[in-house]
């Protein structure tokens, strides 16, 4: 499961300013002393913690931020309740729509959560046609159906042709079909994001959708050097597939020189789906392999181009083509396989901030909700019949997708409490809700925050980051038992986060009763 991790990892959304190497992300659970739902889920107060400052030095604490730097010089909207009652316990910024960036995710995993259940897995399909005869002989055609299966990585491929051999096919007379009508196969991307840096390199935030995804529709660069200074370096794709094409300009240099590799990816002029990527730079002879990450950006034609490959791998002889198309209404069913659980997929989703995952989801919620094929748009329906039954007024928001990937998806922080509030206490999926989110201290995107002064395990958060955009909402736990859902955001940020981030900081521990000296907020760490 290694490709797969460092895969997850590749594809953290934390920071769009992507270094060449995947670095680890930063995230968490929920709030201790909970009542009702969130109870289960809470971590306890840690022993010894001071008694928390009583609810009218806390609002002067509170009321004292806007004193921190990043409050002149952004847009700042701000809103604290009690996660139990929604009662407001302090604001800033008029409510006003702000971009809320990866934040968004929060509500994306709510109406999944909702919508599917805990326990939904994504299916893929192995069915056929014709006839299957005891020699292993297929007379037909064999039928591989996705349903969006985000997690869908090479081991798992490997392992489900095995059972395909398994269920007894050898060889397979008809043609090899690819189904991957379920979701919209005409748009891949993203949409509402045209950063055009990551239309002509293909950041690995910004990935490729599809029914049929494999390895998060990432292409892996494997590269190392040479056998001595002067020769070309070697670069090889970890999983090969006619879907992607190497043109290696790399050079192996002297010991101890500058390493460097710049990537450029072309796209097919004509179907601009199959990409090329070319490979210029410094590899020091005496370096390390490294593995560099970009999209593809067919994913339909990379997962087939992987699956023939492994059919031969596995002695399954096919004597037709391999081919897109709708599957047969008579095909029969050979086997499925199925992703793990969708509260286990969300928590990688939220800890790690995966934006191909979230709109993978949102695809999926649409196509079973409202119909096929799975598309954003169709998502966004249900994300927005949400926020009606909560009674959101439809000028406190707009969503385009469910990652947060867009400048122009915008939020009252009343309406994002709103959300925590109600999954707070949603005695049917709060407690897999709150376990998918970053626990400060410990885990995701929050893993180097909140560790000290009895901070560790007080708060459970979705970070958000854009070019000026900096956001952070989730659950605290106080000291004395009371859980406040909170939305923080920062737009039109100049330069660094730090400051942004100190803020953040700060509310954290004023709502955990741990500190309230403000005079502690310096201008923080970097990511």
């Amino acid at each position: 499961m290694r490709n797969a991790l460092l895969l997850l990892a590749a594809l953290s959304s934390f920071s769009p300013a992507w270094a060449e190497a995947p670095s680890p992300s930063e995230e968490a659970d929920a709030p201790s002393g909970s009542t009702g739902a969130a109870a289960e889920a809470a971590p306890s107060a840690p022993a010894g913690s001071a008694a928390p400052a009583p609810l009218m030095e806390l609002q002067a604490a509170l009321g004292q931020l806007p004193t921190m730097p990043v409050f002149s010089r952004s847009s700042i909207s701000l809103e604290v309740v009690k996660a139990s009652t929604g009662e407001r316990v302090y604001g800033y910024g008029d409510d006003r729509l702000l971009m809320p960036a990866s934040t968004m995710k929060l509500v994306t995993s709510a109406v999944a959560l909702r919508e599917l259940g805990p326990a939904y897995r994504f299916p893929t399909w192995i069915k056929y046609d014709g006839e299957l005869g005891a020699d292993g002989v297929l007379d037909g055609n064999l039928y591989v159906i996705g349903q969006g299966d985000p997690t869908m990585v090479v081991e798992r491929m490997w392992r489900m042709v095995a059972d395909i051999k398994a269920h007894g096919v050898s060889e397979i007379k008809g043609d090899v079909v690819y189904d991957d009508s379920y979701m919209q196969a005409d748009s891949v991307w993203v949409p509402h994001w045209d950063k055009p840096e990551d239309l002509e390199d293909g950041s690995t935030y910004y990935s490729a959708l599809g029914a049929l995804s494999l390895n998060y529709n990432i292409a892996s660069i494997v590269v190392r050097p040479g056998a001595s200074v002067g020769v070309a370096a070697n670069a090889a794709f970890d999983t090969p597939s006619d879907a992607v094409v190497l043109d290696n300009q790399l050079t192996t240099g002297r010991a101890k020189s500058k390493y460097w590799v710049k990537i450029e990816r072309t796209l097919d002029e004509k179907t601009g789906k199959i990409a090329t990527y070319k490979l210029t730079g410094n590899v020091p002879v005496d370096h390390e392999p490294d593995t560099l990450y970009r999209t593809l950006a067919d994913p339909t034609g990379n997962y087939l181009s992987v699956f023939r490959d492994m059919l031969k791998s596995q002695g399954i002889k096919v004597k037709g083509k391999h081919r897109v198309a709708v599957a047969s209404a008579e095909s029969k069913l050979l086997l499925k396989e199925e992703s793990e659980r969708l509260a286990e997929i969300i928590t990688d989703m939220n800890k790690q901030s995966n934006n191909f995952i979230a709109e993978q989801i949102l695809r999926a919620v649409g196509a079973e909700k409202v119909g096929l094929p799975g598309t954003t748009d169709k998502g966004v329906k249900v994300l927005t019949d949400y926020m009606a039954s909560l009674g959101i007024a439809p000028d406190r928001y707009k969503f385009v997708n469910g990652s947060g990937l867009s400048r122009e998806s915008v939020i009252a922080p009343s309406a994002m409490d709103r959300v925590l509030v109600d999954m707070y206490g949603n005695v049917d999926v709060g407690p897999e809700y709150l376990t998918t989110l970053a626990v400060g201290g410990r885990d995701g995107t929050l893993w180097h925050r909140f560790r000290e002064d009895g901070m560790e395990g007080r708060v459970r958060a979705k970070t958000g980051s854009l070019g000026g955009v900096f956001c952070l909402a989730g659950y605290v736990s106080a000291v004395d038992g009371t859980d406040y859902a909170f939305t923080f955001f920062v737009n039109d940020l100049d330069g660094s986060t730090a400051r942004a981030r100190a803020a953040h900081d700060q509310l954290v521990r004023a709502l955990a009763g741990v500190t309230g000296n403000l005079a502690e907020a310096g201008d923080g760490g970097g990511d």
